[in-house]
């Protein structure tokens, strides 16, 4: 047992307005289609060490259920795999969903795992 909690617990999910306004006008975007992340490393006055959404567009994926179910497989994959992102100061995340169709869970969490790296490679 490696003694990390992979849970991805409420304080650290992106929800104001004005955070989301800021990481669209000033992040920068790393893609590995089907997926999209845009950071901005920032400060904010939770104590997560990241905060984090998922994003599917209506425009791409028509129905609510499909649109759900990507969001779920994002999540998941990005629980399993937060421990991965190694980052020098608290950032925003926001993953956005690029495809037409729904993928399966083995392409969302390589894609992510790519995305991921780069990062990763970005601030080391």
């Amino acid at each position: 047992m490696t003694g990390l909690r992979y849970k991805l617990p409420r304080k650290s999910i992106l929800k104001r307005k004005q955070l989301i306004d800021a990481l669209f006008q000033s992040g920068r975007s790393i893609a590995a289609y089907p997926l999209r992340l845009v950071y901005l490393p920032m400060s904010y006055p939770e104590d997560s060490r990241f905060l984090v959404t998922f994003s599917v567009p209506k425009k791409k994926i028509k129905k609510a259920v499909h649109r759900n179910r990507i969001k779920r497989l994002m999540r998941e994959s990005f629980r399993l795999q937060q421990y991965d992102l190694n980052l020098p100061q608290k950032t925003l995340l926001m993953w956005i969903f690029t495809g037409n169709d729904v993928p399966n869970y083995e392409i969302i969490y390589q894609k992510m795992n790519l995305i991921i790296n780069e990062i990763n490679k970005k601030y080391h």
